[in-house]
């Protein structure tokens, strides 16, 4: 990892420095969770990329009652994960790769004294989201691009998936990189080449002279 921004997840810092990059939330609209390919949606996304680059105050984030009950729940699950693994837990806002175009908002980092070995993805579903996730046993397809996009952006080798619901137990899975996580190093390589190929092709038919 390149640089570490220590600001409020969904503040205007963080609103501001993710505009235009390739974050490991939107992995998802990149590279496929199956077989790790280039998705069909991928070049709209460049698109929207480039929105980003023009429009700075466009809204980004929309939420709904689950998502503020996660918000809600987040600082607590992350304290509950610290007691039941006995990992110390340090909050980020940003995390920008060593390419400056990618970057991931991790949950915490965790550390071992001053070095970081790892991080964690939390969740606080709803609760029936939450009792499928402990049924089933395993990271959830919906996050495994971002949670090998997180080890691949900063390098680790590990990362911690703790889905959270008050008043059940929790489910705590330990990702560590494996053969996916180099399939999804050389597609997110191929879309940073190709984004980058875009915009600079864009930029002098979008940019009004003088401005």
């Amino acid at each position: 990892m390149n640089v570490i921004w220590d600001i409020i997840q969904g503040g205007d810092d963080w609103i501001g420095i993710r505009k235009g990059k390739i974050t490991a939330s939107n992995l998802d609209k990149i590279i496929t969770a199956k077989t790790c390919a280039i998705s069909k949606q991928s070049d709209d996304f460049i698109n929207e990329l480039i929105e980003e680059c023009f429009f700075k105050n466009l809204p980004s984030w929309s939420g709904n009652f689950w998502m503020e009950w996660g918000k809600e729940y987040e600082a607590e699950a992350r304290l509950e994960f610290s007691k039941h693994t006995g990992l110390a837990v340090r909050e980020a806002g940003f995390v920008i790769g060593d390419d400056p175009t990618v970057g991931c908002s991790p949950d915490g980092l965790i550390m071992a004294g001053e070095e970081i070995i790892s991080g964690v993805e939390i969740k606080c579903p709803r609760p029936k989201t939450h009792i499928g996730y402990i049924r089933d046993g395993v990271l959830p397809d919906a996050y495994i691009q971002q949670v090998h996009g997180s080890m691949a952006i900063t390098g680790l080798d590990t990362w911690h998936f703790w889905s959270y619901a008050k008043g059940l137990m929790p489910l705590h899975i330990i990702v560590r990189r494996n053969d996916y996580t180099a399939k999804l190093e050389t597609a997110l390589a191929q879309f940073v080449a190709s984004y980058k190929a875009a915009y600079a092709d864009a930029l002098p038919r979008l940019k009004i002279p003088n401005q």
